[in-house]
């Protein structure tokens, strides 16, 4: 059986994915343009996997470690990523309208051109990040993060934001409207 397969057998068991990474973490894992439709993927190892053009709408990764994924072009719509740690994964052009990044740690990773309209930012971890052309329209951020942040040519129209942390992030031809009832 070739490597992807056996991978792709795998992440039908949680359990035994993580086991197999923990067996082998110097495999590169190439996951890239797989179909991970309402996969339920809590607490995942996909920890520096390329997981580039994966579709993941509907999926649970609640507690998933993703730091160091590569996770551009995928899409994320809809997707749990509650608690999941992020930290210093790329997000070029993904989508995650309507996912929940309550709790998830996303310092020090770089999205750019991504889609997070209407997604959940509670207690989300931001900071060091650099964040650029991204949509944020229509997110609701509170108690979030973006110390130290990069945010350049963003679009925060129509964001709830409450307490939203900006303590030395540097804001650059971002727009931001409060137009709320």
């Amino acid at each position: 059986m070739k490597k992807r397969e056996y991978w792709l057998d795998l992440l039908h068991h949680v359990p035994k994915w993580n086991h197999w990474r923990e067996l082998n973490p110097e495999e590169t894992i190439d996951l890239s343009g797989i179909n991970l439709n309402s996969y339920d993927l809590e607490a995942i190892n996909f920890s520096g996997c390329n997981l580039s053009h994966v579709n993941f709408i509907g999926s649970n990764l609640r507690f998933a470690n993703l730091s160091s994924a590569d996770l551009s072009h995928s899409n994320l719509i809809g997707v749990n990523l509650r608690l999941a740690n992020m930290r210093q994964s790329v997000l070029f052009k993904a989508r995650l309208h309507r996912s929940n990044l309550s709790e998830a740690n996303m310092v020090q990773s770089f999205i750019c051109e991504s889609d997070f309209s209407k997604a959940i930012f509670y207690e989300t971890e931001l900071g060091e990040s650099k964040i650029y052309k991204t949509s944020f329209s229509h997110a609701k951020l509170v108690n979030t993060h973006l110390g130290k942040a990069d945010i350049f040519m963003c679009n925060f129209d129509h964001a709830i934001m409450e307490s939203v942390d900006l303590r030395w992030a540097n804001v650059i031809k971002t727009s931001i409207n409060f137009n709320q009832v």
